[in-house]
Formats: C-alpha cells, sequence, structure tokens
C-alpha cells in the first residue's frame, strides 16, 4: 500500500491544489507553520497555523489513493486549499527517504 508521503510528491499535490493554493502552502510550510500532530505511513493529521484556529488536516491513504480533509472553508467544500498543501508539504519533507 502507498504511504501518505507517496501521495503528496509535489507534482501529484500541484494537480490536487492548483499552483496558487500550492505556493501559498509553501510559503506557509517554508514559514514553519505546519505541526504534524499525528504521522504514520498511513495517516498524518496536521495543524496548520493560518488563522484563529488553526485549521487542523487529515491526510490517508485508502486503496492506493489520498483522502484528505481541512476544516477550512474551501476544505469543506472539497476544494484542494494552501492548508492541504501545506501538510502535503510537510509531510513529504519529514517522511522517510524513499527507495527507487
Amino acid at each position: 500500500m502507498r504511504s501518505v508521503a507517496d501521495l503528496v510528491e509535489e507534482a501529484a499535490l500541484r494537480r490536487l491544489v492548483g499552483p496558487e493554493p500550492y505556493a501559498d502552502g509553501l510559503r506557509l510550510a517554508d514559514a514553519g507553520a505546519v505541526r504534524l500532530v499525528e504521522f504514520t505511513p498511513l495517516t498524518v493529521v496536521a495543524k496548520v497555523a493560518d488563522g484563529t484556529p488553526a485549521p487542523r488536516v487529515e491526510l490517508a491513504s485508502k486503496d492506493g489513493e489520498l483522502a484528505w480533509r481541512c476544516e477550512c472553508d474551501e476544505g469543506i467544500t472539497g476544494l484542494g486549499c494552501r492548508h492541504l498543501a501545506a501538510a502535503g508539504i510537510e509531510t513529504w519533507r519529514s517522511a522517510p527517504a524513499r527507495r527507487p
């Protein structure tokens, strides 16, 4: 089964959220705004300090596909948001090195 980190590789994450939310998520991740609350190969829960309260993002590998949820207005409607991008970027960065 593919891990969450495998499912949030840069190209896949860019396709999922789009260019502007990806750029905003990258800025959040680079600024240290992402706190990984739970980090396992198949489940990641993060808080993204981008407002009060900090939106909670859940990422999961389900049947080899990325399932996600974010508490922000965009995320609730199902749109890929900057918080999803930030959590995905931080997940990728924090994951153990992958074998080729």
